[in-house]
C-alpha cells in the first residue's frame, strides 16, 4: 500500500510538470505599471584623461562547458590613461551562472594603437533595467560631458563600444523586481551614435534594449508576480576618438542569422545537429575605405542579439528562450591595405545552445540567433602610427550551488589584465 502511494505520489507531480511544460501560466500583479524600467542612469561628465595612445576593444569569446541562464555576461575595457609616461589600460572579463558551478573560457579582441593624428579619452554609462519578462525594454540614454580642455581645438570625433557588463540585480543594488534570479536573454542590443561637439561639451547617443524571460524548470516560482520580471544592472563602456584632418571615419554593417535543431537523442557521445563556431565563422568580409590612409582599423559601434522562443524542455514540446553555452561577438583578424584603402576582416557573431554530454540536468532547444553588428571604419593618414593586434585569454571558476548561491558581482565572477605599453 505504501509504495502504491509513493507511484501515485509521483505520478501526480510528473503529471504538473506536464502541464507546467506545455501550458505558459503568466501570473500578473496589480499596481506596477509606474516601475521605472530605465533608472540610476549614471555616467562621468568631465575629469578624462586624454592620451594619444590607446587600444580598441574588438569583442569577446564566452564559453561554458555546460549551458547556464545570464548571471552575469561582460567584457570591456576601462581605465585607459597615462601613467609613468606610458598608457596604461585594464581589461576585465566577467561570468556567472545561475545555479551551477562551472568554468569559462574567455578570449578579449583589441588592437594597441598610438599616433599623433587623434586623441582618445574613455569612460562608461550605467544604469538599472527591468521589464516584464517575454517583453523588451528600450532607452535611448543621452550621454553628456565636458569637453576635455586638451581637446578644444580639435572639432570632429567618433564614440565606439569599449564593452559592456550586465549582471542579475541583487538587494545591494535596491529593490529587486521579481525573484531576484537570473534569466535567460531574448534581446540585447547597445549602440553609440549621433556624436555631436558643442562648445565646451560633447553629447551621443546610447541606445540599449533588453529582453529576457526564464520560462523552465529551475525557474519556477508559485509566488504570483514575483517570476514576471527581470531585473539587470548594465555598464557599457564606451571610446571618444578626436581628430582633425588626417582621419576618416565610415560605417558598416554585418549580419549572422541561422538556426539549430535540438539534440537528436539525450546525451549522445556524436550528435549531427551540433552546430560549430567555425562553421559560421564570417570570413573575408570587406570594408572599402579611402586610398592613402597608413592605418585602418574596424572597431564596434553596434551590438544586437536577437534570440527567439524554441521547443525545448525535458519533453521537447514547450517553447522557451535558449540557454547559453556559448556567446561569441569579435572581429578576431583583419587585414589592412594601405593603397587601396580596404580591410578584409573576419569576425565571428556566434550564439550556441547545447553540446552533447553536458551537465546531466541540462538539455538543448531548436533556436534560431540573429546577430547584428555596427561597424565604424578608423582611418588615419600618419606613417609613424603604431597598431598592434592581440588577444588576452583567460578563464573564470565559477563555484557555486542550488543551496548556497553567489550573488552575480561576487568578485569571483571577474578577472582582469592590466596592459602598459
Amino acid at each position: 500500500m505504501k509504495n502504491r502511494y509513493i507511484l501515485l505520489t509521483l505520478f501526480l507531480i510528473f503529471s504538473l510538470y506536464l502541464l507546467w511544460c506545455n501550458i505558459s501560466i503568466i501570473y500578473t500583479r496589480k499596481g506596477k505599471v509606474n516601475i521605472p524600467l530605465v533608472e540610476k542612469v549614471q555616467f562621468p561628465s568631465d575629469s578624462f584623461d586624454v592620451v594619444n595612445a590607446t587600444v580598441f576593444w574588438q569583442g569577446f569569446y564566452h564559453d561554458w562547458s555546460y549551458n547556464h541562464r545570464v548571471n552575469r555576461i561582460g567584457d570591456w575595457i576601462d581605465n585607459v590613461s597615462n601613467k609613468d609616461g606610458s598608457m596604461r589600460a585594464v581589461f576585465t572579463h566577467t561570468a556567472a551562472s545561475g545555479s551551477g558551478a562551472d568554468v569559462l573560457n574567455y578570449l578579449t579582441f583589441f588592437t594597441y594603437l598610438k599616433t599623433e593624428k587623434a586623441q582618445f579619452f574613455s569612460a562608461a554609462t550605467t544604469a538599472t533595467i527591468r521589464g516584464r519578462e517575454a517583453t523588451t525594454t528600450t532607452k535611448v540614454i543621452a550621454v553628456k560631458g565636458k569637453w576635455p580642455s586638451s581637446l578644444a581645438h580639435y572639432k570632429m570625433g567618433t564614440v565606439v563600444l569599449n564593452g559592456f557588463d550586465l549582471y542579475s540585480s541583487n538587494s545591494n543594488n535596491g529593490k529587486v523586481m521579481g525573484s531576484g534570479n537570473a534569466d535567460k536573454l531574448s534581446k540585447l542590443f547597445m549602440e553609440v551614435n549621433n556624436f555631436k561637439i558643442q562648445d565646451s561639451t560633447f553629447e551621443f547617443d546610447l541606445n540599449v534594449m533588453l529582453g529576457a524571460d526564464c520560462d523552465s524548470p529551475e525557474c519556477l516560482n508559485f509566488t504570483p508576480g514575483d517570476n514576471e520580471w527581470f531585473d539587470y544592472q548594465l555598464k557599457v563602456a564606451y571610446q571618444i576618438i578626436a581628430y582633425q584632418d588626417d582621419v576618416h571615419v565610415s560605417n558598416a554593417k554585418l549580419q549572422q542569422d541561422y538556426t539549430w535543431r535540438k539534440p537528436f537523442k539525450t546525451r549522445p557521445d556524436i550528435d549531427p545537429n551540433e552546430i560549430f563556431r567555425k562553421d559560421k565563422v564570417l570570413e573575408n568580409q570587406v570594408l572599402k575605405g579611402q586610398k592613402d590612409y597608413h592605418v585602418g582599423i574596424p572597431l564596434i559601434s553596434k551590438i544586437d542579439i536577437n534570440l527567439p522562443k524554441g521547443k525545448g524542455g525535458v519533453i521537447r514540446k514547450r517553447m522557451e528562450t535558449p540557454h547559453l553555452l556559448a556567446l561569441d561577438i569579435a572581429i578576431n583578424d583583419y587585414e589592412y591595405n594601405p593603397a587601396t584603402g580596404n580591410c578584409v576582416y573576419t569576425a565571428d557573431l556566434f550564439f550556441k545552445n547545447w553540446k552533447p554530454n553536458m551537465h546531466i540536468l541540462s538539455f538543448g532547444n531548436d533556436g534560431r540567433a540573429i546577430i547584428n553588428l555596427g561597424i565604424k571604419f578608423l582611418q588615419i593618414r600618419d606613417p609613424n602610427a603604431v597598431v598592434e593586434s592581440q588577444f588576452v585569454k583567460g578563464d573564470i571558476k565559477w563555484q557555486t550551488t542550488q543551496l548556497d548561491q553567489r550573488l552575480a558581482n561576487d568578485p569571483h565572477s571577474q578577472k582582469s589584465f592590466v596592459l602598459q605599453k
